[in-house]
Order: C-alpha cells, then structure tokens, then sequence
C-alpha cells in the first residue's frame, strides 16, 4: 500500500488512510500529505460502520478502496450511511495464516461482491480461489500483481563468503512462513557435507522456537536471525540462494525482490508462486512442507555456481518484464480513475 500511495502521489490523488484495529504503523513510510486516521475499533464493534461512516463523510473521497477481509464488511456498511455513496472497491491480498475462512464468512464475503463496484487480486491464483470458494463473481474480479523497485532491488556487488554457500529469506518469523522447514532442509545438507550458512531476516513470535531448534539441530553457528532490516537489497546482496519456505502466500513479495535482485529462488509451491517463477524456469519450485524437496533444490544451487547465475538472471528479466512497481501504478491508476466515475448505487 506504501508503495502505491507513495508511487501515485503526484497531485491527481488525494490519498487518505484508515487504520480500523490497532496502530498505524504504515504512516512512517507515506508522504506527508496522506491523511491518517486511527479507528482504534475493538473486534466485532458494532458502532464501528457508524464511526467509520461519519468519517467518510467528512473526508468525501471519490473511492473507497477496502483490503483484505478484516476491512471488508465495516468499510461496506459504513459505505452505506454516506451519501452519495462512492464507489467501493474489495481487494484480496492473502491470508494471515494458512487455510480458508470458515463458511460464514464466505457467505458474506459472496454478499459484500455484489455490493462492491470493483474486485481485485492479485494473481490469477487467488482470483480462482475467490471465484470458486469466496463466491466472487468471475467477470467482475480483476488481477494486478505485486509490483517490485527494480531501481531499487537490482543485482548488487557479491560479497565474498569464501567456498561457504549463504543461504537466505525475508519474512516475518510467524508459523505461516515456516523458517523452520528452511532451518531443518540446510541442517540435512549440512549433514550431507554443503558448507552453509542459513541467513533469516524478520522479526516475530517464533524468534525462539527457530533459535530452540537451531541449537537442536547443531546449527547455531550456521543460523543468524537478524531481524528486521532497513536495507534489505543489502541484505539480499549477501546471500546464494533465497528461500520461500511458506505454508500459504497469495503474492510474495520477498520473492518479487529475490528476483529483481538477481538471485537463484527456491519456493514452495503456494499462491502465484508458479507464476512468479514461471512454472519453474526461472528458480525451483518443491511442494510445501516438505523437507527432502527442498533440500534436493537448495543443495542443487549449492553445488553448481553457474547454475546459480543462469536462474538468477531468468529471475531478473522476468521481475523487469512482468512484475515492475512501474506496472502495478498503471493499473492501481487506471482502476481508481475508471471506477471514480461509476454511478453507484
């Protein structure tokens, strides 16, 4: 989203930011102009439509624009206390952990698609998933991937690590990215004799699980959690081989930015993941949670050096070609633009 306000602030849009539950930690990182407001709601508070809407009259925007299933609902009902009412539009960025919603919530996410002016995802994997389990209608769902700083996120100078092969990912530490099957695939090869060293940038609540079996494993001097860092293409500069070990994804964004780097990918098979890397020509693709797979597809990277290089670069032409910031404003663009002018009802 930070991208997005950021990418289109250029005095055609006027952008406002409603945070509905908790802190809006996403203000550092938006221009200036971009109004801020914290709902600071309770789940399930039922004078929440009510707050939210006399806010949207105040603030009078032209669209409305709804992320994910926990903005869904009260951004409609509050929609429906304005008048005029602006067009809506429900976008679907992923889950926050592995599985689907229970029926319930499908039943009103299938509602809350007819009443909203525009519908998007972003890759057509989630936009099958909508269709066929959320009860979107097909017609009406658009898809605009992720789009990655390929400015920003380039192949940098490597830093020499001697013959020892570095291992890495970006991520939060949640269960759902499932650093631990990472861990546990490098400590095989480690026993298989690969000289290499396991490299997690993030921060959460599994920081001491992944330490406990680090140390379980024998591989406390091969495993550094670094936490959350500020430069990350520097970060990614550092490593070999970079590792989506999820359990569930929509559009990876780390993975977007492994590739625009540069780097040789290996990622389980979830969300667009077969899109981003092309059915598996520009990185290795290996089923979810499963540890000998990825261990066969690092330890492939690991060995061959030119390898390396020939999947890194495939990876990088497609992120330039297909999955640039550049392309994603044009369309964020061109969808606020269009729907703007809808009549709504």
């Amino acid at each position: 989203m930070a991208k997005v306000i950021g990418g289109l602030a250029d005095g055609r849009m006027r952008h406002s930011v409603v945070a509905l539950f908790g802190e809006p930690e996403i203000a550092e990182r938006l221009p200036a102009s971009v109004g801020v407001y914290c709902m600071r709601a309770w789940s399930n508070e039922p004078a929440l439509p009510w707050r939210l809407g006399r806010l949207i009259r105040r603030v009078r925007p032209t669209v409305i624009h709804a992320r994910n299933w926990g903005a869904w609902p009260d951004t409609a009902a509050a929609r429906l206390l304005g008048s005029p009412r602006a067009p809506l539009i429900l976008s679907f960025h992923g889950l926050g952990k592995a599985g689907y919603m229970p029926l319930r919530r499908r039943m009103a996410s299938w509602a809350l698609a007819r009443m909203a002016t525009g519908l998007f995802t972003v890759s057509n994997q989630s936009k099958e998933l909508m269709v066929a389990r959320w009860g979107w209608p097909r017609h009406k769902v658009e898809v605009i991937p992720n789009g990655v700083d390929t400015g920003r996120f380039r192949p940098g100078d490597k830093v020499q690590n001697g013959q020892r092969v570095i291992v890495g990912t970006v991520g939060n530490l949640r269960p759902v990215k499932n650093h631990a099957l990472l861990i546990q695939a490098c400590a095989d090869l480690v026993r298989r004799g690969v000289d290499l060293e396991v490299r997690i940038a993030g921060e959460g609540e599994e920081r001491e699980n992944l330490t406990s079996l680090a140390e379980s494993l024998g591989m406390t001097d091969r495993v550094a959690l670094v936490g959350r860092q500020e430069d990350v293409p520097g970060f990614l500069h550092g490593l070999d081989v970079f590792v989506l070990s999820s359990d569930s994804e929509q559009h990876p964004n780390a993975l977007n930015e492994a590739m625009a780097c540069g780097l040789a990918c290996v990622a389980t098979r979830v969300g667009c993941v077969e899109e981003l890397l092309d059915e598996g020509r520009c990185g290795k693709i290996v089923p979810p949670g499963e540890q000998r797979p990825m261990a066969d597809a690092i330890g492939r990277f690991a060995s061959d050096a030119s390898a390396r290089r020939e999947s890194g670069s495939a990876a990088r032409r497609r992120a330039c070609e297909r999955y640039s910031v550049g392309t994603m404003l044009t369309a964020y663009d061109g969808l606020y633009e269009r729907l703007s002018r809808c009549e709504t009802r």
